[in-house]
């Protein structure tokens, strides 16, 4: 797959196994790594041997880390380490280390060579194309970003299989996404495939792909998020607000997947939808988002709607949101904070997450 960028065309590649992978890698004289360090020391066979040390930089993918203020020292490491304008860095890891790996590629020299292996669902079914980096400051997540693609990604579905079950339903949560912005025969669909997935994370490999060829149209139409890329954040307003609320205890696909529950009953407030279409959705959804329902119920509604209004796509008067008139059919609307929003999160969170 290649996807066509403002600044450069990419490639999108697949391999069998990580060390294929890594070996697939550009410029190996003049490239630098940047390495999620779990990830190390969960493949290190697959990387004995592929990582120069005295051009490797090793990284703990927190959202702590991904911060404005944490993200000095990795440039300064890179420096030291020799890191030109004409060399390459290979970013290794799911979207943490990707989101600081793009940011760090896009400002240093005023922008230098990069490839990215991601290994995360997360990462391979999403955010993997597109262009987009997000750092968080202080306790405003992803204030800070740049748009600037890889030069090619890597694929590896058989990372998938270190991964803890949490961070397959994170990715999954994103694929859901997708398959409800195409239709409702493409989401009963993959609601099939999903019943069997337990225990195959291997077997969504196909859904990796579909969500990547779903993604593409929408970001090389516009890439720059100024149109219908929008339509891309169902969910995403309601999801983020949920994880800063719960200090980023809910995984990030899972607070997606309970945000779209959400955008979907505002839509009801919203004369949008009807209750059966969010009864529909609610019964699909709901196991992929348990038990974190427990984990929102007890947040303090103040500190949700705190987090929204912090949003940077929002307006002063108003929250941006991606609502819905059923499959395939989102808009974005600006809703009323104090007379929509606030009172809708209340009923949700205290009726419907059971």
């Amino acid at each position: 797959m290649i996807i066509q960028s403002k600044s450069h065309p990419y490639s999108v590649e697949s391999f069998d196994d990580l060390a294929s992978a890594l070996d697939a890698s550009s410029l190996p004289e003049r490239s630098h790594w940047l390495v999620d360090q779990v990830l190390l020391q969960h493949h290190a066979a697959a990387f004995r041997g592929r990582l120069p040390e005295l051009r490797t930089v090793l990284i703990e993918a927190t959202e702590e880390r991904k911060s404005y203020e944490a993200i000095g020292p990795v440039f300064l490491d890179l420096l030291g380490k020799g890191l030109k304008r004409d060399g390459n860095l290979v970013v290794v890891g799911g979207g943490v280390v990707q989101d600081i790996g793009c940011f760090i590629a896009t400002v240093l020299a005023r922008g230098i060579g990069w490839e990215l292996v991601p290994t995360t669902l997360l990462a391979q079914a999403d955010s993997c194309i597109g262009s987009k980096s997000s750092i968080n400051i202080g306790s405003f997540k992803n204030q800070i970003g740049t748009f600037y693609p890889p030069h090619r990604v890597l694929l590896c579905p058989a990372t998938l299989r270190s991964l803890p079950w949490d961070e397959i339903r994170s990715g999954v949560g994103e694929i859901i996404k997708f398959q409800l912005l195409t239709g409702e025969s493409e989401f009963r669909e993959l609601m099939r495939d999903l019943a069997s997935l337990s225990g195959q994370p291997q077997a969504i490999a196909k859904w990796i792909h579909r969500s990547l060829e779903i993604k593409k149209g929408y970001i090389e139409e516009d890439e720059f998020d100024r149109g219908r890329r929008n339509l891309l954040n169902y969910g995403h307003t309601f999801g983020h607000a949920y994880e800063s609320a719960t200090h980023y205890g809910i995984p990030h696909g899972i607070a997606v997947v309970l945000g779209m529950l959400t955008a979907t009953y505002v839509s009801i407030q919203m004369s949008m939808t009807d209750h059966a279409h969010f009864d529909d959705v609610r019964t699909q959804l709901l196991p992929w988002c348990e038990p974190y329902g427990d984990l929102l119920a007890k947040v303090d509604l103040d500190e949700v709607v705190l987090a929204m209004r912090r949003d940077k796509k929002n307006t002063v008067d108003g929250v941006n949101c991606i609502l819905t008139r059923g499959f395939g059919k989102m808009e974005k609307r600006r809703v009323d904070i104090d007379r929509v929003v606030a009172p809708s999160l209340q009923a949700f969170i205290k009726r419907e997450l059971h």
